[in-house]
């Protein structure tokens, strides 16, 4: 019965969904050095422009870990082997990263149609079952927005180094220091997939967000290789770029429509928000008006970490995620409700 085995593993990557053939250099290298005997398996969900790559391992109440930019899913490998004894854990590429797809136009980008997407993921991961989100970075941004949109969907949402998109929002339209510290993402914003593919820009920012990783001792030579081969390909640093031109308008432009689900709805689910104190992407405000947007909120402040608070001094970010949680899993079944309107820009 191998032949119909191997035939169906076939079947299931064309569609796109299912167990992916192969293994990508992260996936192998994860299950070279994880500790313990779980493995790491990869596969996909949607097809086309739609499809996401994720990597789990673990067994138990499911976690889904979405990166930011410039990255892929091996940014939690740390989160992964810390949660897997107790939780299946799926840490997806985001749309336009690692082995996703990256659809060049804007829209697929934009920030509801991204937590559509997620949420899709999730029922097909583990049905109506509520889930635990955690970010990083855009994704910290995203899982926070989804939390507004979905709650009943959650046990728990955690964001780490990115506070909520519309408190960023808020921020970047009024206070002229975060302008200031945010002003790349206007640059970004300008940047074609011609212009990336034609000059240094992706060895320039793989160099600039992990070389110091290298440095401290954070990341090996051969860990940060796998980060750098993943932002080769031209259309990953442009999937990123488009995440900014989908969702961050110059900051002049930005309207109380900009924000996503709606003005500034509550996080009704427990949030746990981790921010390393060494972290300049953002004010303190970022994390100090937290609780005007999550009704339960938590702060973790990391000593000594900077904006990779995932893998800096990941035994920190760890123990705050792994206490969070315990306190938070629960087992009720949400209810069935319909998708939050799309944002109009």
């Amino acid at each position: 019965m191998r032949w119909l085995e191997t035939l169906c593993l076939l079947l299931s990557a064309l569609a796109g969904v299912g167990p992916a053939l192969g293994a990508t250099p992260a996936v192998e290298y994860a299950n070279r050095v994880t500790a313990g005997p779980v493995q790491y398996r990869e596969g996909s969900f949607g097809s086309s422009d739609e499809r996401l790559h994720y990597v789990e391992t673990g067994s138990g109440p499911l976690v889904i870990l979405y990166h930011g930019f410039p990255s892929l899913w091996f940014s939690f490998f740390d989160q992964m082997e810390a949660l897997k004894s107790r939780y299946r854990v799926v840490a997806v590429d985001g749309l336009g990263a690692g082995s996703s797809a990256k659809p060049e136009g804007e829209a697929p980008y934009r920030i509801d149609r991204l937590a559509a997407q997620l949420d899709r993921l999730a029922r097909h991961l583990a049905g109506n079952e509520r889930f635990v989100l955690i970010g990083h970075d855009w994704g910290a941004a995203l899982g926070f927005a989804y939390a507004q949109a979905y709650p009943e969907r959650l046990h728990a949402v955690v964001g780490l180094s990115a506070p909520p998109y519309n408190l960023f929002l808020d921020l970047v339209a009024r206070d002229p220091e975060q302008q200031a510290r945010s002003a790349y993402m206007q640059r970004f914003r300008s940047l074609t997939l011609a212009s990336v593919s034609s000059g240094d820009i992706a060895e320039r920012i793989a160099r600039q967000s992990y070389a110091g990783l290298v440095e401290s001792g954070a990341l090996t030579g051969e860990e940060a290789e796998l980060f750098r081969k993943a932002l080769s390909d031209p259309r990953a640093i442009h999937g990123g770029m488009n995440w900014y031109r989908a969702n961050i308008p110059s900051f002049e432009a930005i309207t109380p429509q900009t924000r996503w689900p709606a003005a500034n709805p509550k996080i009704k689910v427990p949030a746990l928000l981790i921010w390393g104190d060494q972290d300049r992407t953002f004010v303190e405000q970022a994390w100090s008006r937290f609780g005007e947007y999550a009704e339960r909120p938590t702060i973790v402040r990391l000593p000594g970490v900077g904006h990779w608070a995932t893998m800096e001094k990941p035994q920190l970010a760890n123990e705050a995620i792994e206490t969070f949680l315990k306190m938070n899993i629960r087992s009720a079944r949400p209810r069935h409700r319909r998708a939050p309107a799309p944002r109009h820009q």
